[in-house]
């Protein structure tokens, strides 16, 4: 039986089909994913797509129609600073303009449709490294080259 992914899920999927596409084309070897323990089973490089703080606002008086505003997390783990700083900037600059904001089918855990319902619309992006204050070399490899691009986006559509 085939599941339909709801907004938030949607969302995750939308951005790891969008990071999947570039990086594919432009490097090699990158694991897009978005289960964060599924990193650390992965070989590195790996991007983890996650949905943080959702917010609803009313678009409207006497309507019950919102306007969905979303906590984007897309976590880095690299093999070098110069690795993860080149990957950050090229995400940037893929992602900020927005991307297509797809419907997903999901049928025994593979898509069966995918329809294109909107845009993502980026509003803010912002870039933390991250560092655990301990010499890197006693951490995890997965650990050591860490960052977080947290983006605030923003759908193209009214939800009801």
């Amino acid at each position: 039986m085939a599941t339909t992914y709801r907004v938030s899920r949607n969302i995750e999927a939308s951005f790891i089909d969008q990071l999947t596409t570039n990086f594919d084309a432009d490097w090699s070897g990158i694991n897009t994913t978005k289960s964060f323990a599924k990193v650390y089973e992965m070989e590195l490089p790996a991007v983890c797509v996650r949905c943080g703080v959702t917010s609803h606002d009313r678009a409207q008086l006497g309507d019950n129609s919102t306007i969905r505003t979303a906590q984007v997390l897309l976590d880095f783990f690299c093999t070098s600073d110069g690795q993860k700083l080149d990957l950050l900037d090229y995400t940037v600059g893929k992602i900020k303009g927005g991307l297509i904001y797809y419907n997903y089918e999901i049928e025994n855990g593979i898509v069966k449709t995918k329809t294109a319902d909107g845009r993502i619309r980026i509003m803010d992006i912002d870039i933390t490294h991250i560092n655990f204050e301990v010499d890197r070399n006693t951490l995890d490899k997965h650990d050591r080259f860490r960052a977080l691009i947290t983006l605030e986006v923003r759908l193209s559509f009214l939800e009801a």
